[in-house]
């Protein structure tokens, strides 16, 4: 399996603002998220080492995909990425030039469709979401074998706060009945698939901050006439670059209730999980 991994990342401090890749007083909190979510691909699915004490020697063992490239997209020079660690995980830096930074998502679709032949599946992910799983890859296979390419499975996010509600908090719940309806309806599917004991929900909240999507389905994707349309009817910019072309696209599945940790991303960030709300 050959993956093609597409990190957008944007950060310019702004006096004043709340938001993560603008607020001048996170500026190493974000830095630092960005090399977890680089380290954390890297680590999970790349190489890896064990000890041999019998020897006492260390033995490379090979990653849990065949080929893994990673590729940083950034808007000319508003960013935190850091050249040398970039540079010791394998990471490219692609940089594009717009005048809307919250677009800069858009541009890794012409990125896929560049290297469409050169890989077996296509990720997309913001900035600050940690991949912990080294089965991740191969669940998202399994779960293409068993259930067919107009199927896309999503990770679920969570955060992990000491003073949240419990320490996990998954951050993608449901929206308000018919927010999606309007992409989903043309594309009818079933409510629920079940994998073994692993049930999965069509998705009443598509969004994850990712998409993993096969050479067949990128193929599919490129097809449609809004592949190349930059619409951001969904919440913002930046949820509409990660989730909206695929919701157009592919009926939309995550791991359901108990079963959501099946296929998971950690958010870095505290945020959501932080909100004062009611506690059910």
């Amino acid at each position: 399996m050959r993956v093609l991994l597409a990190i957008a990342h944007f950060y310019r401090p702004e006096e004043g603002s709340t938001h993560s890749s603008t607020d001048a007083h996170r500026r190493e909190q974000r830095a630092a998220a960005l090399r977890a979510t680089i380290d954390s691909w890297r680590g999970t699915l790349g190489a890896t080492t064990t000890l041999n004490i019998e020897h006492k020697r260390f033995e490379r063992l090979r990653g849990a995909v065949d080929g893994l490239d990673i590729v940083v997209l950034t808007n000319g020079t508003d960013h935190l990425l850091d050249a040398e660690h970039a540079k010791a995980r394998g990471a490219r830096h692609v940089t594009v030039r717009l005048d809307n930074p919250r677009m800069l998502g858009f541009a890794a679709r012409r990125l896929f469709a560049d290297a469409r032949n050169a890989y077996d599946l296509f990720c997309y992910s913001e900035d600050d979401l940690r991949l912990a799983d080294p089965g991740f890859v191969a669940k998202i296979a399994a779960f293409q074998d068993a259930f067919g390419w107009r199927r896309l499975l999503m990770p679920n996010r969570f955060e992990w706060n000491p003073k949240g509600p419990t320490l996990k908090t998954w951050i993608d719940g449901d929206l308000r009945p018919g927010a999606t309806e309007g992409w989903r309806a043309p594309l009818p599917d079933e409510d629920f698939l079940r994998l073994g004991p692993t049930t999965f929900r069509r998705a009443l909240n598509p969004h994850s901050g990712f998409h993993a999507i096969t050479a067949v389905q990128l193929a599919h994707w490129m097809r449609q006439p809004h592949f190349a349309e930059h619409d951001v009817g969904f919440v913002s910019p930046l949820e509409s670059a990660a989730t909206l072309g695929v919701l157009k696209t592919f009926a939309i599945y995550k791991p359901f209730g108990p079963d959501a940790g099946f296929l998971e991303l950690e958010h870095l960030d505290t945020r959501f999980s932080s909100m004062t709300l009611p506690r059910a």
